[in-house]
């Protein structure tokens, strides 16, 4: 079964087309400026290779604001200049990016020319469309925000009017119109197979995805309290944590991905411990929300009745209304010394 041939109008398509009014990134993905009053897109054309190329179908994400109207013309030609002003050839290309040119008067052409105009539409069939270069505008009109993601336009258009006689393969009839409703199911469901493995790898995945992994190595990582990051990594060495669960090398590699530092394990040391008490030294201050992900993750992998203890490390010492010195206790002034032949040592001075 011949499989369709789709032409994704990603970052180098956008980057080389003519447009006004519009941001993008690499990823294909097009945002409205909405600080600009024109906003339009005209791409540079799509090579069907062959003469009168037939096209199959358009499609693309579209989110706009009720008020906004998106306009998009596309014309198939097997030529890429026509004749400009007394006769002299003009190339359509540089005709659309020629920005001394009035929009008005490229849509007028496109018009006159026979394309194919599409109101607010994401998904269109372009049987009636005919030639080897395919040229796309794209026009929006009204107040709001608006984007437009995953532009894709196919060649073949259909998949299964060749396994059909040929007395039933009349090109833009009702039967072939009604085939392609089949055929896009199944060119959609193909893409997404196609795609299965980015929802297998842990870089690409969804974080939704990232937990249900987790909870095949029996981790509990719902709720979305972990950053994306540390869920990754978390997920990453899943199979290791598995193998050091229980051990103080396990909890120590679970505190080192969520704080992102080395803690220190103190086991029956602080504070008169008991046999099952471990103390955590950690040497900054903990915000709730991190500790608490701290505690919930350690949970997970500490041995059977042990009590876990966090302390929290600052690097300045504050004195409350609750403190107090004891004898031969004192609170050393910062000096510098200077040693030269007058010089005085009291009892604030210490030489190691």
């Amino acid at each position: 079964m011949a499989k369709d041939i789709w032409y994704s109008i990603k970052g180098n398509r956008i980057k080389s087309a003519y447009l006004k009014g519009f941001e993008y990134d690499d990823a294909g993905n097009i945002v409205l400026d909405e600080t600009v009053n024109e906003h339009f897109i005209f791409f540079k054309p799509l090579d069907g290779v062959t003469e009168s190329s037939t096209w199959g179908r358009f499609s693309c994400k579209l989110k706009s604001s009720e008020e906004m109207v998106c306009y998009t013309y596309l014309l198939a030609a097997d030529n890429t200049v026509i004749k400009g002003e007394n006769g002299i050839p003009l190339s359509i290309d540089e005709m659309f990016s020629d920005p001394d040119m009035s929009t008005y008067d490229k849509i007028t052409f496109m018009t006159n020319s026979g394309a194919k105009r599409l109101v607010n539409c994401e998904d269109a069939l372009l049987y009636d469309l005919e030639g080897r270069y395919l040229y796309i505008a794209i026009e929006m009109m009204g107040y709001g925000g608006a984007s437009i993601e995953k532009l894709r336009v196919s060649a073949m258009g259909d998949n299964f009017m060749n396994t059909f006689p040929q007395v039933y393969q009349e090109r833009g009839s009702f039967f072939h119109r009604y085939l392609s409703v089949f055929s896009s199911i199944y060119n959609d469901f193909s893409d997404q197979n196609e795609q299965l493995y980015k929802m297998l790898d842990l870089d690409t995945c969804s974080t939704e995805l990232l937990e249900m992994y987790g909870s095949w190595f029996g981790i509990d990582l719902k709720g979305g309290f972990l950053k994306e990051e540390v869920l990754r990594t978390l997920v990453k060495e899943a199979y290791q944590l598995n193998k050091m669960k229980g051990t103080k090398k396990g909890i120590q590699r679970v505190l080192e991905i969520i704080l992102e530092e080395e803690p220190v394990l103190l086991e029956n040391r602080m504070q008169n411990g008991g046999v099952f008490e471990i103390t955590i030294l950690v040497k900054r201050r903990l915000t709730e929300e991190l500790r608490h992900q701290v505690m919930f993750m350690v949970d997970q992998f500490k041995p059977l009745r042990t009590k876990i203890r966090i302390l929290q490390m600052e690097k300045d010492v504050v004195l409350d209304g609750n403190s107090y010195l004891d004898m031969n206790a004192s609170i050393p002034q910062e000096r510098k010394p200077v040693l030269d032949e007058e010089a005085l040592y009291d009892g604030a001075f210490t030489l190691t």
